[in-house]
């Protein structure tokens, strides 16, 4: 049996997540609510920090880039189809990634009726 990956184990009963459980659990009001001032304090001294081109920067749009081109964004054509399912993929899927290799069965989708005027 393959042995057991260090920092494999994302499920809710780690002792890490039970401990932060119990410390979220155990705290009173008031300090709920000093941490949340904490945070808005923290939150407030990260956005004075930023500069201004870089505010700036986050809400501009420039139309002449072709933001769909980059390299982060393009994922290919989805012309790939699963064999079990037939839902159409790009190259770089993972095969077995939409109906788990045929193991999930969804029934057909029906066409709606007519809305009601």
């Amino acid at each position: 049996m393959p042995t057991k990956r260090i920092g494999a184990d994302l499920n809710r009963n780690t002792s890490k997540s039970r401990s932060l459980r119990n410390r979220r659990s155990e705290r009173t009001e008031e300090q709920i609510q000093q941490q949340n001032t904490d945070a808005r304090v923290r939150m407030a001294q990260l956005r004075q920090e930023e500069s201004e081109d870089t505010r700036a920067e986050r809400n501009e749009y420039e139309p002449d880039i072709e933001y769909y081109a980059h390299s982060k964004v393009v994922i290919g054509a989805m012309d790939k189809e699963c064999p079990h399912c037939h839902a159409l993929k790009s190259k770089n899927e993972p095969a077995g990634v939409c109906c788990a290799s045929g193991k999930v069965q969804l029934l057909e989708i029906e066409t709606p009726s007519e809305p009601l005027n």
